[in-house]
């Protein structure tokens, strides 16, 4: 018996193994690339920190005390600011309300903009005339004027900064989309599927939605990136996160008050902008990478 079980384990290594599927292959093709890794660490970190930031955040981030300027110190690890605040606890809670405001921005954005560009490449005709024309409108206005001009009419504050923001990303979700769409619609598998009395309903959600996923989750992630830049300008500019709350943005306004004292209130949110945003960028070229369209169509498709 025990020369069967050897013979048998010799056999099952001299085979070849199953290749892996669904998600598992996508997460083998996603960690070969070194970059992307390290970048999703780094995501990982900065967001659990900011995430956690009422537990881990050293003091009270709306505390004032009377060091002003201080250096860092084994008390206030970033020093404080011209007010008193300590850094390091006005950091944490700051990247929580910027990433936040920029997952609001791009999630209207890329929830608007797929609805859109489905009617648009779906319908064609009329319809895709008038929505791809709106588009144009929108997209001649520079992305910043537009979450300006929502502000000036809404007035300001954080929501409505990234309603004008997620505006102005729209038009870009939507040409993505609609793109897709028009490809996908002419695969032999939908007009399989129409020969076959399928609505058109079924069609888009069954066999369309899945198979233009990949190209809109990479968008999302370069998305989450250039509105953590512009979430930080409007910030800057007193237009979205408001006092006594802050802001990564917000923590470069005041920073810039105290320039001619000390650079390292300038720097120390400018770096972490700069950061995220960079990691964003290199985990949506890693998942680019590594997720085809039809691997993620598959696993849609598999789920629903």
């Amino acid at each position: 018996m025990q020369a069967v079980a050897l013979d048998r384990a010799a056999l099952d290594s001299e085979l070849p193994s199953r290749p892996a599927h669904g998600w598992r292959r996508v997460w083998s093709r996603y960690r070969r690339q070194h970059t992307a890794m390290v970048a999703l660490g780094i995501v990982v970190v900065i967001v659990l920190a900011a995430l956690l930031s009422p537990i881990i955040a050293p003091h009270d981030p709306t505390a004032v005390t009377s060091d002003f300027l201080a250096p860092p110190s084994s008390t206030y690890w970033l020093g404080t600011d011209a007010t008193g605040h300590d850094v390091l606890s006005r950091l944490l809670v700051g990247t929580r309300a910027s990433l936040l405001a920029s997952l609001l921005a791009v999630g209207i954005a890329a929830t608007g903009g797929t609805l859109i560009g489905l009617a648009s490449g779906w319908l064609g005709g009329f319809v895709d005339s008038l929505l791809m024309r709106c588009t144009d409108l929108v997209m001649a206005f520079p992305g910043l004027l537009m979450a300006m001009a929502v502000v000036g009419a809404l007035g300001p504050g954080v929501v409505n900064a990234m309603l004008g923001l997620s505006f102005a990303f729209m038009p870009g979700f939507a040409r993505l989309v609609r793109g897709q769409v028009l490809a996908v619609r002419e695969e032999s598998f939908v007009e399989a599927s129409r020969v076959m009395g399928a609505r058109g309903g079924w069609i888009v959600r069954k066999h369309i939605v899945p198979n233009i996923m990949s190209p809109l989750v990479v968008q999302v992630l370069m998305s989450l990136g250039f509105a953590l830049l512009a979430e930080g300008a409007l910030s800057f500019l007193g237009l979205s996160v408001q006092p006594p709350s802050t802001s990564l943005g917000s923590m470069l306004q005041d920073g810039f008050a105290a320039i001619n004292e000390t650079a390292r209130l300038i720097l120390i949110p400018g770096i972490v902008i700069t950061v995220l945003a960079t990691c964003f960028n290199a985990i949506a070229d890693g998942i680019r990478d590594a997720l085809g369209r039809h691997d993620l169509g598959a696993l849609m498709e598999t789920q629903a």
